[in-house]
């Protein structure tokens, strides 16, 4: 397999400090000017903005989106953010004006010079607050849950779907994500081996007779946050009698219109 330099990059420079990594501190080291201010619900996460009349780098932190200097939404923004400045090419394409600066909120789909850009600074994000030779071990002769999962990312001090990504993208067992707002599936993810490719009613809304249906359709939250035995007819788009009586856990996180779900086979 091949590896992405930008993974090596994050982990090198993980690897100098103690967990949970201190973003703040290594932009400072760096002579990077973070601002953390309102910029509208509607704009963007993440903005990194280079001004060669003072050979400067600023990052803005838009906290009208929930990226406070603390949150955990904030810190991965902001690790994003470190990613365009450390990865060379990003950081060159900036100074020379090549690559305007790059916003962060994008199509996690697309499949754009963008999304391709915004995707490499998701990688190093992520290796950068979940460094790989950690996170294995965080995992390793444990059975796995999402309350090992919430343990895991308490550490790190990142989301519960990041670090989900995170262990999703790594394929350490078959997992399947996704992601909703007002019960309309906004996006679904899974590991290559997960056995089923899409939700009952694919993206239209989220299966009734799951947990998540039951946060949607019935705003009861009574088995959010622990792992709950579904079956497979229920929440996948099935082809055989057989599939229809295999059995999965779900672990549902829920906020307010939205939530976010995993999957994997019992």
């Amino acid at each position: 397999m091949k590896i992405n330099p930008c993974i090596n990059l994050a982990e090198s420079i993980a690897s100098l400090f103690s967990m949970p990594i201190p973003l703040n501190d290594i932009a400072e080291d760096e002579g990077l000017i973070v601002i953390y201010d309102d910029y509208g619900q509607n704009t963007f996460d993440g903005m990194t903005w280079y001004v060669p009349e003072q050979d400067v780098f600023y990052v803005h932190i838009n906290t009208a989106r929930g990226n406070t200097k603390d949150s955990r939404k904030g810190r991965f923004t902001l690790a994003h953010e470190l990613g365009h400045y450390f990865i060379d090419h990003h950081r060159h394409a900036l100074e020379c004006g090549k690559m305007q600066p790059h916003i962060h909120r994008y199509n996690p789909f697309g499949k754009n010079e963008e999304w391709a850009v915004e995707r490499e600074a998701d990688e190093f994000a992520a290796q950068l607050l979940m460094p790989l030779s950690l996170f294995k071990d965080d995992f390793r002769g444990q059975s796995f849950s999402g309350d090992l999962l919430q343990m895991v990312a308490d550490k790190y001090q990142v989301s519960f779907s990041a670090c989900a990504l995170r262990y999703m993208r790594l394929n350490f067992i078959p997992i399947m994500l996704i992601y909703a707002e007002d019960g309309i599936v906004k996006w679904q993810m899974r590991s290559e081996d997960f056995p089923f490719w899409r939700l009952r009613y694919g993206t239209n809304k989220v299966p009734e007779n799951t947990v998540i249906g039951d946060y949607f359709y019935n705003n009861d939250s009574t088995f959010c946050r622990q792992s709950e035995i579904v079956f497979a007819s229920d929440c996948f788009h099935t082809q055989s009698e057989d599939d229809n009586r295999l059995q999965f856990y779900e672990y549902c996180i829920p906020y307010e219109n939205r939530a976010f779900s995993m999957f994997w086979q019992k």
